[in-house]
Formats: C-alpha cells, structure tokens, sequence
C-alpha cells in the first residue's frame, strides 16, 4: 500500500497517542481526509465499536491486534495498517531496526551516534518518538529504528539490517502469552531476504530462534562471562577461541574486558572494553551489536573507520533511565535504572557493578513468579540490602526470604523521599544505591521517567545534606 492506495479511501486512526497523531499529520500534509477512533471517552472521538465503515485503518501500538473490532474489520476486508508498517512498505531508504527485551534504545541511539560521527546523512526512529513517516522522502538516508514488540506485531516488511539482542518473555500484559510476544519479536527477522543482514545475540535461545527465521547474511554477538571462565583448568592460559561457538561475528569476555571479531572462526583482537563508558556486562553484549553493524555499512562508507567506531563508543553515555550515572554525592554513587522493568533486567543492572549496593526494587504486581529473580539476587554478594516498594513488596520479601538472603530487607516507604529516608539507613561511603526496579511504576509513579527523575532529584539532594 502506498499512499496513491489511500486515495478517495476512507481512513480511520485507532488510537490518537503520539503515534496517532504522527498518522493525522502524515495524512493532513497528503490532504487526505481521516476519521479518529479512541477508546478513551475522555478524548471525544468515537469508539472502535464504529469502525466499520472505514476502508483503511491505522493502528496505534498500543492496540492490540486482537481487539474483537479489529478482528471483526479484518474479516470485513478492511486493511489494517500502522505507521511503521506503511513506512517500511514505502521508504527507499537503509533501514536498520533493533529490538530486544532490554538495550535496544541504547543499541540504537550508539549505532546513531557512530554513523552520525562519520558523517553520514542517519536519522533515528521508532520508539524515540519521532516521526518516521516525515522521513518518507529521505531514499539516501540511514534510518535506524528502535522497535518494541507492539510495533513489530503486525509487520509484513524486515529492515535491511535485523539487530536481535536479548529477548526474554515481556510485556505479558498486552501479549496474551510468551508465544506472542516472541512471534510479535519475530517480524523483525522473518521478512529479510539474503540481501539482507542480521545479528543476533547468540546467548539466548529465543534470539537464536528469531534468528533461524532470516534468509539474510547472519552475524552472532556471543559473550563469555567470568563463571565460564571459571570452570577451566586453572593453570591453563585462558584463550578465546576455547570457548568460540560462533562462525561470524563479534566475541566479547567479561574476564579482561575485550572484544574479539570473528570471520569464519578466525579471531581477531578489536578493541579493550575497559575504555568504554558504558557499565555492565549486558552493554558489552549492545555494544557488540553496535559494532558489527558499522562494519557491515563500512562495507560501502568508507569514512566509517574503527577510529570513528571506537571513539564514538568512548563517548557514549547511554540513554536516560537506562543504568544511568546520576552522580557521586558524599561518596556515594547513584544509578538509575527506571527504564528496567522486567527481572532480567534489573540483574542485569545488579551485576554491573562489584562494589556494595543498596537496591531499590518494585512496583507494579503483574503476577510474575519472583522466586528465581531472588535466588539470583541472592547469588550476588555485593547486594547489602535491598529496598522492596509498590504492590510488589510482599511478594519480593516472600521471595527473598526463601533464599536464605544475607543483607537487610527495607520496606515500608511509600513515596521516594521515604525510599532515601530507608538508603538513609544502610548507605556508606563507597556505596552504590541503585534504582533497579523489575517492574511497572504505576502504582507509586506516574510512569518510569517520573520514577527515575524523583530518584535523581532525590540523589542529588542527598549530595546537599
């Protein structure tokens, strides 16, 4: 469909959020004539019960595909359609989409930034809020997407470059089960043909799995954590290709911090990851993504040098919320991790560090199992208290009780100043107190930013008493 299809067609938005909104732009610059459909009967607009005389409809996110009108509209032959969906069916441009349960913000803003560096005309969409239909006309352009399952569910087009970084089970609220989710995942891979490119992080099953689905030309991204290591004979020279699983790709080691490329098992010493800015073992497995894909477009820009690659990544501080450094105050580090919402994330954050943490967790109850998050938790020593808030409080104390937990349990705090008045009670100097949630803030917070910006005013204030 493109947008000679849509015209004289009657046209309806579902859903009039920032997406909607982006549609009814696209669709007024085009003069063409639309109707807007919303749940909300607070917005004014009429509901989907009365979508029927449309003829096209453009689908928010946020609505789920298996809404009954939905459904009942697509038996009526009504074409269903969004805006990422009828931009990736009409751009002419290089299109690179990231996706993974956690890291694709930050994986997609570094592959932004490092072509950016290297001068090459690259614009940054998806879930960044932009958008990507007012980049229609850009045909010599890089556009590099971060896309969530809720964009990807409905997609019958695959980018150019395919990044699958760790996936795990997610957003169970809106899927009706894993399957989905992984399914919704899947768009991302199973459309590229073998002009196209994919990496995949080799360290998780499901990532693997989306990844058999793509006829492209496939890049692995394959980590060696240090309890690896550990299982080796000791009086052995530790060596990388003794753990080598991958044919292509990037090999990064937790041991020594470096990063490897391998073509076709041969392996070659990239870069010393101890440079790079960015915390935690889960961001060298992003970076590695990052990588790769900058050599594939070097392929073809040849101002894109490791150079530019790597002081690019030497500068990159990340996004906002995401494991960010809020500041040293009184000798005490602060990291705020808001945008963590699932259990594997919020590991993820803990074993960045080594130094003692007090760790804020909870909020909303989604009705996860919590047992094996606290086993794991447990597990890392570094861990002197943990600080359990929202809904979900109980049920983490519950949890972490059964694991035997040798640091304190806090809670009790109903608001963030309360939370400070709790780190208040444990913290020392050389610290760390991280904000690592495992779930929704809804029931305390308005959202994640409201929930990681209290917590950094909150930070910063305690550097002022």
């Amino acid at each position: 469909m493109n947008i000679t299809d849509l015209q004289n067609k009657r046209i309806g938005i579902l859903g009039f959020g920032m997406e909607g909104q982006a549609v009814a732009n696209f669709l007024k610059q085009h003069g063409l004539v639309f109707e807007v459909f919303d749940q909300n009967p607070k917005l004014g607009f009429k509901d989907f019960s009365e979508i029927f005389d449309c003829q096209v409809l453009f689908r928010s996110p946020g609505v789920k595909l298996n809404d009954p009108n939905i459904l009942q509209a697509e038996k009526q032959g009504i074409v269903i359609t969004s805006q990422l969906k009828f931009f990736l069916q009409n751009t002419k441009a290089k299109i690179i989409g990231v996706t993974g349960s956690k890291g694709k913000g930050t994986t997609a803003k570094l592959i932004y930034e490092i072509l950016r560096n290297a001068g090459l005309k690259v614009f940054l969409g998806g879930n960044f809020g932009s958008e990507v239909l007012s980049l229609l006309d850009y045909d010599d352009a890089y556009i590099v997407l971060e896309l969530s399952s809720f964009q990807l569910a409905d997609l019958d087009v695959s980018p150019h470059i395919a990044v699958v970084l760790m996936v795990v089970p997610e957003h169970l609220d809106y899927h009706k089960d894993a399957k989905e989710y992984f399914d919704a995942k899947s768009s991302i891979a199973k459309f590229q043909s073998k002009d196209d490119f994919l990496i995949a992080n080799s360290d998780y099953e499901e990532s693997l799995s989306i990844a058999k689905l793509s006829d492209a030309k496939k890049y692995y991204v394959q980590t060696l954590r240090e309890e690896e290591v550990s299982k080796a004979d000791p009086f052995k020279i530790y060596k990388p290709e003794e753990f080598l699983k991958i044919k292509d790709g990037i090999f990064a080691e937790e041991l020594e911090k470096h990063i490897y490329l391998v073509n076709d098992e041969e392996i070659q010493f990239y870069a010393d990851a101890k440079e790079f800015s960015l915390p935690g073992f889960h961001n060298l497995q992003n970076v590695g993504a990052a990588i790769l894909v900058a050599k594939i477009v070097s392929r073809t820009e040849k101002l894109l040098t490791d150079q530019v690659i790597l002081q690019s990544i030497r500068d990159y501080k990340g996004l906002e919320h995401r494991l960010e450094l809020v500041g040293t105050f009184n000798g005490v580090e602060f990291y705020d991790d808001s945008f963590g919402t699932t259990p594997e994330s919020a590991l993820a954050a803990v074993k960045a560090f080594s130094k003692p943490e007090i760790v804020i967790i909870g909020g909303v109850n989604k009705g996860v199992d919590y047992t094996n998050f606290a086993f794991e938790l447990a597990k890392a020593k570094q861990i002197k208290a943990v600080i359990l808030i929202g809904e979900i409080a109980k049920v983490l104390e519950s949890a972490f009780l059964k694991t035997g937990f040798s640091g304190k349990i806090l809670l009790g705090a109903k608001n963030m100043s309360e939370i400070f008045e709790k780190v208040k009670e444990v913290v020392l100097e050389g610290d760390i107190v991280l904000l690592a949630p495992a779930t929704s803030s809804f029931d305390m917070f308005k959202d994640y930013k409201d929930r990681g910006d209290q917590f950094k005013e909150q930070a910063r204030n305690y550097g002022n008493s």
